[in-house]
């Protein structure tokens, strides 16, 4: 009998280095063009490409998945977000990810200027990049990046649930699965699908604000009943006569239909 890692070894062969590399675009006019968002006003000419190239060139980024990311978020585009914009939010967030680097080195290689501004004064740049990175740009990519990582891997995450099923229920590769290779599988199928103990809710409550509102009228009727109390039992009026002051709070009654 083979064991459960033996087992899940029968899954299919991931996709080679070879088979992932990201072929240029070789961005042209019409292509930067078609890939800009409906209606945009900008004024893309051979100038426009040539500087694109150059700032792709120049990125630290391979060319091909830099030219790729930048035509797929070209869509964030519009007031105060330009080519430049985006641009930079593609090479910050690609740099960000890559492993030995940080949001700090990432903002300093995205933004020579203000790095060489920082370091002129003595400054520490950390706080700059996080500023940068809670920005629309950079956080709309992020999501877009990690959201396309998660649907690459769906179908073998799938795969694996499967074999896990298989083995759980007593089916190997080549025969029946023992009894501890059934266990483990239900074991770690179970840790896979559990729900979360400890889930976190954030609810938007509307009537907050109105609730205030209602606390605040009622807090006014009842300083105004105080003074008008007041003011009539220096005037001599009878205690029981004033004690008929009544608070009154405006709401709407809403009848049942039946």
């Amino acid at each position: 009998m083979k064991s459960m890692k033996q087992e899940l070894r029968n899954l299919p062969e991931p996709q080679k280095m070879e088979d992932l590399t990201i072929e240029e675009q070789n961005i042209t006019v019409e292509k930067l063009k078609y890939f800009l968002p409906k209606g945009s006003k900008v004024n893309v000419t051979q100038s426009t490409v040539d500087w694109v190239n150059k700032a792709i060139s120049e990125s630290g980024i391979h060319k091909g998945l830099m030219e790729e990311r930048l035509m797929s978020y070209l869509h964030l585009m519009g007031p105060g977000i330009g080519l430049k914009q985006v641009l930079n939010g593609v090479q910050f967030v690609t740099l960000s990810m890559t492993p030995g680097l940080n949001q700090t080195k990432a903002f300093l290689i995205t933004f020579p200027e203000k790095a060489q501004e920082l370091l002129e004064q003595e400054r520490d740049a950390s706080s700059f990049a996080s500023q940068y990175a809670a920005t629309k740009v950079p956080t709309k990519i992020m999501e877009g990046i990690q959201m396309g990582t998660s649907t690459t891997y769906a179908p073998l995450r799938h795969q694996m649930v499967e074999k896990l099923i298989q083995l759980t229920n007593g089916k190997a590769a080549d025969g029946p699965a023992s009894a501890t290779v059934q266990l483990n599988a239900t074991i770690a199928l179970m840790d896979y699908i559990k729900v979360p103990e400890e889930l976190t809710v954030n609810l938007n409550h509307n009537g907050a604000e109105e609730a205030k509102q209602i606390q605040q009228t009622l807090a006014d009727e009842i300083g105004n009943m105080a003074a008008l109390m007041a003011q009539r039992m220096r005037n001599g009026e009878n205690i029981r006569d004033i004690q008929k002051i009544g608070v009154t709070v405006d709401a709407e009654v809403i009848e049942d239909e039946d």
